[in-house]
């Protein structure tokens, strides 16, 4: 407001400013801005009579003038006697933003899920329950005619609004067409990841009960969300976790796929050159884990050591029963051979032996040779004079 205006506008705008507290101290100022010509055009018609009484019989009383700036921009109504301005859009703006950073967060979580499908991405969606229901209930106590009141909503749904070309009025209809199929899909995914679950994890039957209720929610909520914008508190989040969801897993599918096309060494190991991650031999496809070497008398050799062509030694893991337990342990690694001849099998209650399937469980160790051989006998060649 400046100071050249008459005292009888300046007087009009302190009360239309105060009529107008509730709303933002920037917009006020700009609505001020715009009417002050007016209001110094009729306090120029009216001459020496003009007053605040004056000028409210021509235009109406600085309240009732401010509720017709009010309608005239699409501005909220003000606040009840007693409920401040501020403290009214503070609970609207924390809920809204809540909303905001749930929709964000829930996104994102249904990206992490998808892309791993692990159980331990599910924490983000249990962290962010509670604020999500905190908000809310919020709305629905109080509606949410407080929060379509902020700046920030009503500068949304002004951008959002559809304007004189039928392009953008077609293009918004068809979006809103698209809804109940959305409710629809967004179930059908939810059920469909937490199969899933169950068929990869273990725990994944506990996931599928988590999904199937959200399912349930957006079956029921999203539908409503349009008449009711209150669900719409419970309808996003769930919608922002299954996009994101559908994301995640479709790269997850796509490296597994990849995964598949690239025939990886641990598929087929007598490929490989290690088991379990550690050094092996192979004779075409079979897996050597002994090596018996015998003079030309069939008589069978110790302490025998390996080499490659490169002179490289070749070492491998060396084991031995581990006492108690009867299972095999890894007590080293050398290119000595032959190894002892380990057996893995139980006894029953009276000795005999049982393979796997008898009460106690027994590894063995033996130096002897496990097979005979028969050395070839080939006549020397003739030497050539």
């Amino acid at each position: 407001m400046t100071t050249n205006s008459p005292p009888a506008v300046r007087s009009y705008l302190a009360r239309v400013r105060t009529a107008l507290a509730d709303l933002p101290a920037a917009e006020v100022d700009e609505i001020l801005d715009d009417v002050r010509p007016h209001l110094l055009e009729i306090a120029g018609e009216l001459g020496e009579d003009a007053g605040v009484e004056s000028m409210s019989e021509r235009i109406g009383t600085p309240e009732s003038y401010a509720a017709e700036l009010r309608a005239a921009g699409d501005y909220p109504a003000p606040p009840p006697p007693g409920e401040a301005g501020p403290a009214r859009r503070g609970g609207a703006r924390l809920a809204l933003w809540t909303l905001v950073a749930a929709v964000g967060a829930l996104g994102l979580t249904g990206l992490a899920v998808g892309l791993s499908m692990s159980e331990e991405a599910l924490i983000g969606l249990v962290l962010v329950v509670p604020f999500v229901a905190a908000s809310a209930w919020y709305v629905w106590q109080r509606g949410t005619d407080r929060v379509a009141e902020l700046p920030e909503v009503r500068r949304l749904r002004a951008a959002l609004r559809p304007g004189e070309s039928g392009r953008a009025t077609g293009v918004l209809g068809y979006l809103r067409s698209l809804r109940p199929a959305w409710w629809l899909v967004c179930a059908v995914f939810l059920v469909v990841l937490g199969l899933l679950f169950v068929v990869s994890s273990s725990g994944g039957f506990l996931v599928l009960l988590l999904l199937l209720g959200l399912a349930a929610l957006v079956i029921w909520a999203g539908p409503r969300s349009g008449a009711d914008r209150r669900l719409l508190w419970l309808s996003l989040p769930v919608s922002a976790f299954v996009a994101g969801g559908a994301l995640g897993l479709t790269g997850y599918l796509g490296e597994v796929v990849d995964d598949r096309h690239s025939y990886p060494a641990e598929q087929y190991p007598y490929h490989a050159n290690t088991v379990d991650g550690e050094p092996a031999l192979y004779y075409g496809e079979e897996h050597v884990e002994n090596v018996y070497a015998f003079d030309s008398d069939g008589e069978a050799l110790t302490d025998v050591y390996l080499y490659g062509q490169d002179g490289r030694p070749l070492v491998l893991p060396r084991y031995t029963c581990e006492e108690g337990t009867g299972a095999k342990a890894r007590i080293g690694a050398d290119n000595r051979f032959p190894r002892p001849h380990i057996w893995q099998g139980a006894y029953d209650d009276l000795g005999r032996y049982n393979g796997y399937n008898a009460y106690r469980p027994e590894c063995r160790e033996s130096a002897e040779v496990p097979f005979t051989v028969a050395i070839p006998k080939t006549s020397s060649p003739k030497p050539t004079g």
